[in-house]
């Protein structure tokens, strides 16, 4: 039986740095036919003329001069809907894959006929912000089914029935898309494998604002999932049940929790910031298409 093909979607904009680490560690995959799609948002740092030695490359996304909007989801639609591939996997400028992710993606889903995967990330880093974001990611990781769980490898015959990315709903485009999932009655399985996450040297400033941006867009998420109160409740809390079920974890390490602990107080306060920023002043996102970039 023939291989079937898989699209990589990862949107861009201005990360020329990090870009190089990712488009290799997709380019090095043991699974074929593979096809690369890089959805650039007007990068003025050489982000798509790199990008196209690895992948074919479109110039698609928000107006550059709206500095704090969240548009990748936009991005992401967009890709897919350039994708040939019977399986899509959207995919971030900063996550890296093992040589083998995706054809133990394909292999998963194909031996246990589900409709999407979840795929663990490791979160990797400089500095101590990025050590409080690498032990949150561990007690997401060690819960069989963790509430921040969400599909990014799937059958693109359910991304078009469920229509892709709601993507006015900015940084809970990925959960909204979950939800939908189970709604409609797919099956969802989780990689028993992780892919690698970078968080640099994690800026604290620069971490609340990218928080503020993901506010602005709340208050549509919780509107279109209001009937699921206590998922809401759970699913922002501060201190959420996935810590609460890995307390031997946080134990080992009370310095870098206590971090983190923090950083989702600072966290949901930038988010409440950008909510209510949201609400004094309506904005509506300008997206526009550029030329493609040939590869």
């Amino acid at each position: 039986m023939a291989s079937k093909l898989v699209s990589v979607v990862i949107p861009t904009f201005n990360c020329k740095e990090v870009l190089r680490d990712c488009l290799e560690s997709v380019k090095a995959q043991t699974h074929a036919p593979l096809e690369i799609i890089v959805v650039d948002s007007f990068s003025t740092d050489g982000t798509a003329e790199f990008a196209s030695v690895y992948a074919t490359v479109y110039s698609f996304g928000k107006d550059p001069s709206q500095k704090d909007v969240f548009g990748a989801p936009f991005q992401r639609n967009y890709g897919v809907s350039k994708a040939n591939g019977e399986y899509i996997y959207w995919f971030d400028s900063d996550m890296r894959m093992k040589p083998d992710t995706v054809q133990r993606c394909v292999d998963t889903i194909e031996r246990t006929g589900a409709d999407a995967l979840i795929v663990p990330e490791e979160s990797y880093g400089e500095g101590f912000w990025a050590q409080c974001r690498r032990l949150e990611k561990s007690c997401y990781n060690r819960n069989p089914r963790s509430l921040t769980d969400a599909a990014r490898f799937l059958r693109k015959s359910v991304w078009d029935a469920l229509g892709g990315l709601d993507a006015t709903l900015g940084g809970n485009d990925d959960y909204d898309l979950q939800l939908r999932l189970n709604d409609d009655g797919y099956t969802t399985v989780k990689l028993d494998d992780f892919i690698r996450h970078y968080e640099g040297n994690l800026n604290l400033r620069k971490h609340l604002r990218k928080k503020f941006i993901y506010g602005k867009t709340a208050l549509k998420y919780f509107e279109k999932h209001r009937h699921r109160k206590g998922l809401l409740t759970k699913q922002y809390a501060v201190v959420r049940p996935d810590f609460l079920s890995q307390g031997d974890l946080l134990a080992k390490e009370p310095f870098t929790a206590a971090g983190m602990l923090a950083m989702k107080l600072l966290e949901y306060s930038a988010a409440f910031c950008g909510l209510v920023y949201s609400q004094l002043r309506k904005e509506r996102v300008q997206i526009s298409a550029g030329e493609t970039a040939a590869r």
